[in-house]
């Protein structure tokens, strides 16, 4: 699949026009349906593409996966993941509970 048509895919996961899209990106309708028909994307679109669909593997999204040549390297199809321990878990979110007090702290001062 082509990246045109896994945009096309991830905008119909949330929105039924690509006018709200472009509204909500606040930007030109055109500009955006250049995108989705294959234009290439700046960086701009796609940092405002990760924030509004946060679930949406950009891999999966900027790799072509369309019917590989005999010379190509196979990907593996599974989504990349870093995949945390139990004790990692319990000390990312330890950091985030002691930062989260830290700012409450500092509001009701």
């Amino acid at each position: 699949m082509e990246f045109e048509d896994k945009l096309k895919k991830l905008i119909k996961s949330k929105y039924s026009r690509l006018s709200d899209l472009a509204e909500k990106f606040e930007m030109n309708y055109t500009q955006l349906s250049q995108y989705v028909n294959g234009k290439k994307v700046s960086i701009e679109f796609l940092t405002k593409i990760i924030q509004e669909f946060p679930d949406a593997d950009l891999n999966w999204l900027l790799r072509n996966d369309s019917k590989k040549e005999n010379n190509s390297v196979e990907e593996y199809n599974e989504p990349y993941k870093a995949i945390l321990n139990n004790e990692q878990i319990i000390a990312k979110i330890e950091v985030l509970l002691s930062d989260l007090k830290d700012q409450i702290a500092k509001n009701n001062v």
